[in-house]
């Protein structure tokens, strides 16, 4: 009895410390915003040289009536879900593709390509935005100067006009995903017992049949694993967005944690936090609807 005591102990203690960074760091935060949202507040000292207090004014549900009367939190809620959309399937699928052309037994050097298909997602946001938005520049950018050789003079500006920046920072979104969505294909393919392809090969089934037939039903669990993930780290998108376009807004280009952003600078950390707390809600709503819509789908 004491030997299960000392154990049970002994578990407690592996598990404080992390216990205790999920809440300082997550809990205790997102508890703190979520009761901030319904305060005004600039961010000020709590208490004053003259001896007073400078405690956030409680207003109640003001900051979420002021989200339904801004028309930049629409844009932003379209434009974000356009990234999603646009981002995580397509990040997904051509993972799923190199990662079975990278374990094929006909490849030949998959570890060098493996590691310059995993590259970018170590890399930092930082560096890659700031790459891309040199590459995209207007005026000396290297995509322009390509353009230039082929006759193209009058190109649009690719991070700034229309509908190009959300397009352009999508696209670099898919190429900084693809690697670390095939490593982890990669490791769900070495699960897929070959003797299940031999038997297809017998039974007259071609390449292409067994990746539809075998290949994908036998990694569906991943699938939705990266779906799911993708979709929570696609809704909370903001470095990337604000590196490439180097903070020139536009309706095209502002996604809502951006807007966060602009409210906590503009010292408007209620209705910042207001914002916050729909991320927060539209995630958990998000991923319920993809847990509801695969369930099941991780016991196969």
């Amino acid at each position: 009895m004491a030997t299960a005591e000392r154990d049970n102990k002994s578990a407690w203690g592996f598990v404080a410390f992390p216990m205790a960074v999920l809440f300082v760091f997550i809990l205790l935060p997102t508890v703190l915003g979520l009761a901030l949202s319904l305060f005004q507040w600039s961010g000020g000292a709590l208490w004053t040289p003259e001896g007073g207090w400078a405690l956030p004014r409680w207003v109640g549900l003001t900051n979420f009536e002021r989200l339904l009367e801004d028309e930049r939190i629409g844009h932003g809620l379209v434009n974000t879900f356009v990234f999603v959309i646009g981002s995580v399937p397509a990040s997904v699928l051509l993972a799923f593709v190199l990662a079975v052309a990278v374990n094929a037994e006909w490849f030949r050097g998959r570890t060098i390509a493996r590691t310059l298909l995993f590259m970018p997602t170590i890399v930092s946001i930082v560096a890659i935005g700031f790459v891309w938005r040199w590459v995209l520049n207007d005026g000396a950018g290297l995509f322009n100067w390509g353009l230039s050789l082929v006759g193209i003079d009058d190109p649009p500006r690719w991070l700034s006009e229309g509908y190009w920046p959300l397009v352009w920072i999508t696209i670099v979104q898919v190429w900084r995903q693809i690697g670390f969505c095939l490593v982890l294909y990669m490791a769900a393919l070495q699960g897929v017992p070959t003797s299940v392809y031999e038997a297809a090969s017998i039974d007259g089934a071609g390449p292409w049949r067994q990746v539809r037939s075998i290949t994908w039903p036998m990694v569906r669990p991943m699938t939705v694993f990266l779906l799911v993930t993708g979709a929570i780290g696609g809704l909370q998108v903001f470095d990337l967005v604000f590196i490439m376009t180097g903070q020139s807004e536009t309706l095209y280009t502002t996604v809502l944690n951006l807007q966060v952003y602009d409210q906590f600078v503009l010292g408007s950390y209620g209705y910042a936090a207001a914002i916050g707390v729909l991320i927060f809600a539209i995630t958990i709503a998000v991923t319920a609807i993809q847990m509801w819509a695969f369930r099941g789908e991780g016991r196969r």
